[in-house]
């Protein structure tokens, strides 16, 4: 019982020291958010060149504060007030990043039905092929979605990002994972009572997949709100970048505004997961289970 109990305590404490290496870095960005301009200038302005002994003396290792010496809201100020360019750019994000989350959330289920409630020849094998496509690296299919961008006459619009993620693989993963639960008897049911595929769609396999929709959702949500190489690529004009892009531009103009702008950078994202938690372990564990 003893070493049962220890094993516990064992657990938990690896658990913790996990959980303070994720939290640690997040306090602080928020602390340093509120630190004034010349205080941040001194702590992390320069560093200390080990292998280049004529900078001896004159710079340092820069010093991670956790309490500001003077709070201020002089960061948020100048984000919100003398940097336009970041809430353009915060725009740029959400237009971004909810069309593709809308349609990942309508076409994801439509595939996932057809792959779930549909009995025709060669089904698993092309659903194999969704699979395959889904765990290749972004690296491997930048050059078709380029050409073709380039052909449709997309390229340097937003379409050019939203619609291949929009059109994505995973959003039919998740979603058959959860439809593969709802017994074929079900379907079969509906359709005695009369029941075409939309009304089985609407009726049957959205409602009871509703888990695995919402928790699809915050995961793209989370996914496409961090994206950077697809803007980097497919989006020439400056003005369409979104804030994933511009808030490495911020810190190198003015590094006093990268914890403001951090810390706003992850409200949205931190909203939605605290918002739908409940949704999106209901959604996963019920992919898990399939």
């Amino acid at each position: 019982m003893a070493q049962k109990k220890l094993k516990n305590i064992a657990v938990m404490a690896a658990l913790v020291f996990v959980a303070l290496i994720y939290i640690i870095p997040i306090v602080i960005i928020f602390t340093n958010s509120f630190m004034p301009q010349g205080e941040i200038a001194r702590n992390y302005g320069a560093e200390y060149d080990f292998f280049d002994h004529r900078l001896r003396g004159r710079t340092h290792y820069a010093e991670y504060r956790l309490i500001p010496g003077n709070a201020t809201f002089e960061q948020y100020g100048a984000l919100l007030f003398k940097t336009p360019v970041y809430l353009d750019s915060f725009m740029n994000s959400l237009e971004l990043a909810l069309p593709i989350v809308l349609m990942q959330a309508a076409v994801g289920p439509l595939a996932a039905y057809g792959f779930t409630a549909w009995k025709f020849r060669y089904k698993e094998m092309l659903y194999c092929v969704y699979i395959i496509v889904m765990v290749l690296p972004f690296q491997a299919t930048l050059v078709s979605n380029y050409i073709m961008a380039d052909r449709l006459g997309i390229l340097d619009t937003r379409l050019s990002v939203i619609l291949p993620w929009g059109f994505g693989p995973f959003a039919v993963f998740v979603v058959r994972q959860c439809m593969k639960g709802v017994p074929y008897s079900v379907f079969e049911a509906a359709q005695i009572d009369g029941a075409g595929h939309i009304r089985r769609f609407v009726h049957v396999a959205l409602p009871l997949s509703k888990a695995g929709v919402a928790a699809l959702a915050i995961l793209t949500f989370a996914d496409a709100w961090s994206m950077v190489e697809q803007p980097m690529v497919f989006l020439k004009d400056a003005s369409m970048e979104p804030l994933s892009v511009i808030l490495y531009r911020i810190g190198q103009e003015n590094i006093g505004l990268v914890f403001a702008a951090s810390v706003f950078y992850m409200l949205p994202a931190a909203w939605v997961f605290l918002y739908g938690q409940e949704h999106l372990e209901r959604g996963v564990r019920l992919s898990a289970l399939r």
